[in-house]
């Protein structure tokens, strides 16, 4: 018997029940057929849609399976002997596969973070396997730097892990290295010499090389005269949110916050959103909302909250931006769940990377009672509109290249967005997985 019908018609005898009950069935059967959804186009996964956002979590799974399957390519690890001269370093069998970058970063850090939801063993591995060859080649590599001096460094800077070798700047490291502590961290009992070196390497740079503004917030002293970029809220504060509950250090967790609550007041609006950089020599803020800057200030900002303690003091501030940005960007989300290139510019087209994640942000926030769990309808109506413009292939359209601080709307109207930029893959993996968590 249908356990949704009434104590009453449970509680009748089979024989007295069966034909009040199948009218009953037969009436309730018709009502909801009159306010079910549409049937769905040929090819879509069926299941019980949301009204929030008109996709079913079966639909979401899929989309973030065929984006982490069309980043999975061989890989192989090199050979590396000890040579006498750096002409046998050369003819040493290279790794292959691997990238070192920080849209890879990301998408690894997705990739790792979206096996909760598909239990995709082979994401996984990828991501595990990836990790140890890139530490295992640094090992190397770092050995012939100190093996040939200059000569050797030179070596190690025109291979495939040219940034971790040089650093310099948060972009060559930060992301990756956020990416090899998640690995480390889900994965204890496979964590190497290798890695635990790679690790400490990038920390040092960011923690006590980077250039920082005497109040200790990360900057570019060099680009456009010296600049502060959102983008390095996620480069150098996310890394140092995750090795600070990697090592159970939380001064690192607190260098983060104190780098979102100073960037905050160079460059967060009145109404929320943020702009795009900040000017140290002329004292201004950039002129425009560029989408993507404040993507990387969300995920930074429900990255390092979800590090903190519930009783560090900084935390109240922290979760007074989040919620602020959070509610100017519900008021400038399109109808079809984007948002657009310049977040206060309709006029402008409208950009996946940054609605990832801002769907992540938004779903984590949620999830973890940070805000209304109503706010979740426009995390899934966001990643309604991504679906569309990810392939069946798995190729994410309408993702922007990537950019500098402009000066002029017509700069980020002209950005290429071109047909699988890599800055769109691990936040559309970020953002589905997160709100598939929503249900566990």
């Amino acid at each position: 018997m249908n356990r949704n019908l009434p104590p009453l018609y449970r509680a009748m005898t089979k024989a007295a029940a069966w034909p009040l009950a199948l009218a009953l069935l037969f009436v309730m059967s018709s009502r909801q057929a009159a306010k079910a959804d549409p049937a769905p186009t040929a090819g879509a996964i069926q299941g019980q849609r949301d009204a929030s956002g008109g996709m079913s979590d079966a639909e979401i799974r899929d989309v973030i399976e065929r984006v982490a399957r069309a980043q999975m390519r061989p890989l192989a690890d090199g050979e590396y002997p000890a040579v006498t001269n750096l002409d046998e370093a050369r003819s040493a069998k290279r790794p292959e596969g691997i990238a070192w970058n920080y849209p890879q970063g990301v998408m690894l850090y997705g990739m790792e973070r979206s096996t909760d939801a598909t239990g995709d063993t082979n994401a996984d591995d990828f991501v595990l396997r990836h990790t140890a060859i890139c530490a295992g080649y640094y090992h190397w590599l770092a050995g012939l730097e100190r093996q040939f001096g200059g000569a050797g460094k030179n070596f190690a800077r025109r291979t495939k892990i040219r940034g971790l070798i040089g650093l310099g700047n948060l972009d060559s490291c930060g992301a990756m290295g956020t990416a090899m502590i998640v690995c480390m961290t889900r994965h204890p009992e496979a964590v190497t010499a290798d890695e635990r070196e790679a690790v400490a390497r990038i920390a040092d740079w960011v923690a006590h090389r980077q250039a920082r503004l005497p109040d200790g917030t990360l900057w570019r002293a060099k680009e456009y005269g010296g600049t502060v970029w959102p983008d390095d809220l996620y480069m150098g504060a996310v890394f140092l949110a995750h090795y600070g509950l990697y090592t159970g250090d939380s001064e690192y967790i607190d260098d983060a916050a104190s780098n979102i609550i100073h960037q905050a007041a160079l460059e967060q609006d009145r109404d929320g959103l943020w702009f795009h950089g900040w000017f140290e020599t002329n004292r201004t803020h950039g002129s425009f909302k560029w989408g993507r800057g404040n993507g990387w200030v969300t995920v930074a900002l429900v990255e390092t909250l979800s590090a903190m303690s519930k009783n560090d003091p900084l935390r109240p501030r922290l979760l007074d931006i989040l919620r602020k940005q959070i509610n100017g960007l519900k008021k400038v989300q399109a109808p079809d769940g984007m948002w657009r290139q310049v977040l206060d510019k309709p006029q402008l087209w409208e950009e996946t990377s940054c609605t990832a994640m801002f769907a992540y942000g938004i779903a984590r926030a949620a999830n973890r009672g940070w805000i209304d769990g109503a706010n979740m309808a426009a995390a899934r109506r966001a990643f309604a509109g991504i679906a569309k413009r990810v392939s069946a292939d798995g190729a994410v359209r309408g993702t922007c290249s990537g950019t500098n601080i402009g000066t002029t709307l017509k700069f980020y109207e002209d950005r290429p967005h071109p047909g699988d930029d890599p800055h769109g893959h691990g936040p559309v993996l970020l953002a589905g997985t997160e709100i598939l968590m929503s249900k566990r």
